[in-house]
C-alpha cells in the first residue's frame, strides 16, 4: 500500500524546506476502469502493485545529490488510481545561475518513468494488459515561498501538474483517434484465432476470433473499440473486424469447429448487419464473404446496454432462423448478469474472467460456476470458462462441470 502525499510532505518537510524548491510530476494512468471492468479487481490491483514497483525503481536509479532527491510513489488518498511523486533538486552550485532550467533533466525522468512502468507491465502480465495502462505525465514546479503553508504550495502544484497530465492525455487520444482513422481506410486490422476447447478431452471445439491493430498503440480490441466509441467510429470498425474474422475462418476451422464472433447489441442497429441478405457480410461495399451460418457463434459482448429485450429478441430470432447460434459473452461482469441470460436464452455462457480467477482457492466462485452448469444443462446450453491461466483453475473448472475452456493455460492467440 503506497503512502499518501500528507504522510510523505511531513517527513520531508525539512529537506523541501532546505532545498526551497521541488517538482512534482503526476502520473495518470488511461484505461485502467477497462481493465478493472474486463480483468476484474484483483488484476487491477496486481497491476498497480507492478506500476508502483516499477516508479520507485525508476526514480531510485536517479543520481541524488544527498538527501532524498526522489519522493515517491505517493498517492493523494488509499486507493487511488493516480500517483505522484516528488522531485527534489539537487543542490546549486554556489556560481550557479538561479534561473538555472532544471526541465531537460526531468523531461528525461518523465521519459525513464514512462519507459520503465510500460516495459514492466508488459514483461509481467503481456502486451494486451500493458496497452490499457497508459502512462501521462504531468509537471509543476514549486519555489517554496516560507510565508506560506507548505502543504498548501504542495496541493496547489498537484492540481496544476494533474492537468498537465489530463492536457497530454487530451493530444494522446487525438492522436490515437487519427491512427484509428488511417487503419480503417489501410484495413489494418488481423486476427488472432483463440481456440476453445473440451474440458474433458482437450479437443479444440471452436475458435474465438479476437481483433488486433496492426498499429501497437490499437493492439488491445479493448482500446482499440473504446477510441472508436470516441470518434463515432464504431460500426466501421465493427464492419472491418467481421470482414476479416470470416476472409481467415476457412483456412482455420476443422470440420464441425465454430467460429466465435464478438458483437455489441449496438451493432445490431447497423443496417449492413442486421438487414436482409447482407447480414454479416465481411464488406461495406457490399462483396460479401462466403460462410456457413452454423459454424457461426454471434457472442453478445455487452459494451452497451441491451434497453429492449422484447425488440432485440425478434433481432435475434432472424439470425437463429438462418442457422446461427448465440452466446451470452462475460457471464457475471457489467451488463452481462442474469438478466441477459434470461432474455436471450443463449446456447454458449462464457463465464467472465473475474469468476474464474482464482477459481481454485474460492468456494464461492465454485458455487457459482457449479449453479450456472446446472442451470446451462437444464437449458442445453454449454458453458464456458474464459481467461483460464493456471491448472489449478482448469482442474476446477473441470471439476465443477464447466464444458468448454479457454485461456493462456491451454493456449494464447496465435
Amino acid at each position: 500500500m503506497l503512502p499518501t502525499l500528507a504522510e510523505v510532505i511531513e517527513e520531508a518537510r525539512e529537506h523541501i524546506a532546505a532545498r526551497g524548491e521541488l517538482s512534482v510530476l503526476y502520473l495518470a494512468f488511461g484505461r485502467l476502469a477497462q481493465l478493472e471492468e474486463v480483468y476484474g479487481w484483483e488484476k487491477l490491483d496486481a497491476v498497480l502493485a507492478t506500476v508502483a514497483s516499477a516508479v520507485a525503481d525508476t526514480l531510485r536509479a536517479e543520481p541524488s545529490a544527498g538527501g532524498p532527491h526522489q519522493l515517491g510513489p505517493v498517492v493523494s488518498y488509499q486507493h487511488d488510481d493516480d500517483m505522484i511523486c516528488l522531485h527534489i533538486p539537487a543542490a546549486r552550485a554556489p556560481d550557479a545561475d538561479a534561473g538555472t532550467d532544471r526541465v531537460p533533466d526531468l523531461a528525461g525522468l518523465v521519459t525513464r518513468l514512462q519507459h520503465g512502468v510500460s516495459g514492466r507491465v508488459e514483461g509481467e502480465f503481456g502486451d494486451e494488459i500493458a496497452a490499457l495502462v497508459e502512462v501521462f505525465v504531468g509537471r509543476s514546479h514549486v519555489t517554496v515561498d516560507p510565508k506560506a503553508r507548505l502543504e498548501r504550495q504542495i496541493y496547489r502544484a498537484v492540481r496544476e501538474a494533474a492537468a498537465a497530465a489530463r492536457s497530454v492525455e487530451q493530444r494522446e487520444r487525438a492522436r490515437a483517434v487519427a491512427e484509428l482513422r488511417a487503419s480503417l481506410r489501410e484495413r489494418a486490422v488481423y486476427i488472432d484465432y483463440h481456440p476453445i476447447v473440451v474440458a474433458e478431452t482437450g479437443a479444440v471445439f471452436g475458435y474465438e476470433a479476437l481483433a488486433r491493430g496492426v498499429v501497437r498503440s490499437l493492439r488491445s480490441p479493448e482500446v482499440m473499440f473504446a477510441i472508436a466509441a470516441q470518434a463515432k467510429l464504431v460500426w466501421e470498425l465493427s464492419r472491418l473486424c467481421r470482414a476479416k474474422a470470416f476472409e481467415g475462418m476457412h483456412a482455420r476451422l476443422g470440420p464441425g469447429e465454430l467460429l466465435f464472433l464478438n458483437v455489441d447489441p449496438h451493432d445490431f442497429a447497423d443496417p449492413e448487419f442486421s438487414e436482409g441478405p447482407a447480414v454479416l457480410r465481411g464488406q461495406s461495399d457490399g462483396d460479401g464473404v462466403s460462410h456457413d451460418p452454423t459454424q457461426v457463434v454471434i457472442e453478445i459482448t455487452e459494451r452497451t446496454a441491451i434497453k429492449d429485450y422484447p425488440a432485440f429478441r425478434e433481432r435475434l430470432r432472424a439470425f437463429r432462423d438462418r442457422g446461427y447460434r448465440f452466446a451470452v459473452d462475460d457471464a457475471g461482469s457489467g451488463y452481462a448478469g442474469l438478466g441477459s441470460i434470461a432474455n436471450l436464452e443463449p446456447d454458449f455462457i462464457k463465464l467472465d474472467i473475474s469468476l474464474i480467477t482464482g477459481i481454485d482457492g474460492n468456494p464461492i466462485k465454485q458455487r457459482l460456476v457449479e449453479t450456472m452448469v446446472r442451470f446451462a444443462n437444464h437449458q442445453g446450453a454449454k458453458v464456458i470458462a474464459e481467461g483460464v491461466e493456471r491448472a489449478e483453475e482448469f482442474n476446477t473448472v473441470k471439476k465443477l462441470g464447466v464444458h468448454l475452456v479457454q485461456g493462456f493455460f491451454l493456449n494464447g492467440p496465435e
